[in-house]
């Protein structure tokens, strides 16, 4: 096997051209993790800015790389549309408080908050764990796919806490603009003491309407029926015809994980398990973060465990594909052509997103 010490000089000048992109790449997500550590641990009322900041950032990217492989479909999918949820809600919140544009969503702030809040810390942090998404600092489409999953759960974090602060630090930083409770200064006693952190009974507590209903509704109306339209009504020869590759697509492929139920249907019927398996899995997810939205202490140690675990897979994804299989290879490039600069080999599909990944 080729190794380092074996290249000459100028074929070591290429290798590190070869590599300097991954270690500028690195070096950004780096930098983008402390400053996510940064304004939650420091400024949490501002962490709303970031995360619509980055969503401008990620999302239209994500959308190029993804049409590049005809997989741009997968971004309609649930995960995604949390996520979009958040960054325009953030969006709308902004022009209404500054420049005084209301939209119809407003009056039913309250409850969008905790619709909003149900799938984050439901379904969104679920994926995590269920299906590997891991953080490497120098790979956008991983880096990503844990913002989509990550982010929102931590924005609805900042706003029902204040960071740890208690939601008058909200209220007072931005007026009338995140209606999380109905007093934003009682609310603060679920971190002004340690009972109250580890579980919060007063006026701004969950309830089982708040977080099965609403979620459900919100659910149907907003992704559930437009989605299934689309997908399996309006567009579903073009889709077909292209092999455009998306969330029910894959499903059906895993016959021994996510789609061992839905394929056992009649074929005609699949669609609509389909429908039914996700909708049953993001409301029965919504309202078990009813516990996270009770208590501090609890909402924090779960997010910061699924944190820990996308990091562990970081580190497991750069040792054994990263450093024994990618890197391996641009040096064995390195070796062979030593007169021309080599560009680096592409990673194989096995190494990049999975499929259900690319959806979640």
């Amino acid at each position: 096997m080729v190794s380092v010490k074996s290249l000459g000089k100028e074929q070591r000048q290429k290798l590190y051209h070869e590599l300097g992109l991954f270690e500028r790449a690195f070096t950004i997500g780096v930098m983008n993790l402390v400053v996510n550590v940064a304004v939650l641990s420091r400024w949490p009322q501002y962490f709303w800015i970031l995360h619509l900041f980055l969503g401008c950032v990620f999302l239209p990217w994500r959308f190029f790389r993804f049409r590049a492989r005809d997989w741009e479909w997968y971004m309609l999918d649930f995960c995604y549309f949390v996520t979009y949820f958040t960054v325009i809600g953030c969006f709308m919140a902004l022009v209404r408080s500054t420049l005084g544009v209301y939209n119809p969503l407003y009056q039913y702030n309250f409850e969008t908050i905790r619709a909003g809040f149900a799938f984050a810390n439901g379904a969104l942090v679920l994926a995590v764990p269920l299906f590997g998404n891991k953080l490497v600092f120098h790979d956008v489409d991983n880096t990503t796919s844990v913002y989509i999953h990550l982010s929102p759960a931590l924005f609805f974090w900042s706003l029902r806490w204040g960071g740890g602060k208690g939601t008058s630090l909200i209220a007072q930083t931005w007026p009338g603009m995140f209606d999380v409770c109905r007093d934003m200064q009682e609310a603060d006693a679920s971190v002004n003491s340690l009972w109250g952190a580890l579980w919060y009974k007063g006026p701004c507590a969950g309830t089982p309407f708040e977080f099965i209903v609403l979620p459900a509704l919100f659910w149907m109306i907003c992704w559930g029926v437009p989605y299934y339209l689309l997908n399996f009504c309006c567009l579903r020869g073009y889709l077909d015809r292209n092999n455009k590759e998306r969330l029910y697509s894959s499903t059906i492929k895993d016959k021994q994980g996510v789609g061992r139920f839905v394929t056992r249907l009649p074929p005609q019927w699949q669609p609509v398990g389909f429908m039914v398996q996700h909708f049953l899995f993001a409301v029965t997810a919504g309202f078990a973060s009813i516990i996270l939205w009770s208590s501090f202490v609890l909402h924090t140690a779960c997010l910061l465990g699924t944190f820990l675990f996308a990091v562990h897979n970081g580190s497991t994804f750069m040792f054994r594909v990263v450093a024994a299989r990618h890197v391996q290879g641009i040096v064995t490039d390195a070796a062979a052509l030593p007169e021309e600069l080599v560009p680096p080999p592409a990673i194989k599909a096995e190494d990049g997103p999975s499929p259900r990944a690319r959806a979640v």
